[in-house]
């Protein structure tokens, strides 16, 4: 080959190389390429309270040692329930949930009340706290006799319940002198999605 045949074959060789750089230097953006994923999960019914149980009452570290005949001290203990669906919130109401010594035992009366209205936010309406009596004190063996209808309220997926306790000694006695205890056990049982 001779170097004219040389030369040229070099030339051909460089605007190639050129014109291949100068297509790279001014080619058009292609633009963002997008992936989707589809991601699912399911929910299920979900109720929970947010522990093991409620916070022990003790009525002589919020209130007093009963006293006197006609002292009735109270206390209270507050607990979460999360749930997405509808619940009823019944008690214990046999025995166990009465405060007594062994031998003795004192009047011994509940109430409840929770954060929520049924409606807005979930909770107990009006109507369903009316037919369970939760917002007066009544005997430890009707307490909750008809069970508390919490409303789930979508988006609001928790419910602040206080349980109320009251000891007092029977309106003719006093009970003996030593330590009362009880245990009362509140439980939420699904009613409902929504």
């Amino acid at each position: 080959m001779n170097s004219f045949a040389k030369f040229l074959l070099l030339c051909v060789a460089c605007v190639a190389i050129v014109v291949l750089t100068t297509k790279l230097l001014f080619a058009a953006d292609p633009g963002p390429d997008s992936a989707t994923c589809a991601i699912s999960v399911t929910v299920d019914s979900i109720i929970e309270w947010e522990g093991a149980n409620f916070a022990a009452i003790d009525l002589d570290s919020q209130e007093a040692a009963i006293s006197a005949q006609a002292h009735t001290p109270e206390g209270s203990s507050v607990y979460t329930l999360w749930t997405n669906c509808n619940v009823a919130l019944s008690a214990n109401n046999t025995t166990a949930s009465q405060l007594s010594d062994g031998t003795d035992t004192l009047v011994t009366k509940y109430k409840m009340s929770e954060d929520g209205d049924g409606e807005a936010t979930t909770g107990a309406t009006a109507a369903a706290e009316a037919t369970s009596g939760v917002g007066s004190y009544v005997l430890y063996d009707s307490f909750l006799s008809s069970a508390l209808a919490i409303t789930h309220v979508n988006t609001d997926g928790a419910v602040e319940v206080t349980l109320y306790v009251e000891a007092s000694n029977a309106a003719d006695e006093v009970s003996d002198s030593g330590d009362y205890t009880a245990i009362q056990t509140i439980t939420a049982t699904w009613v409902s999605d929504n």
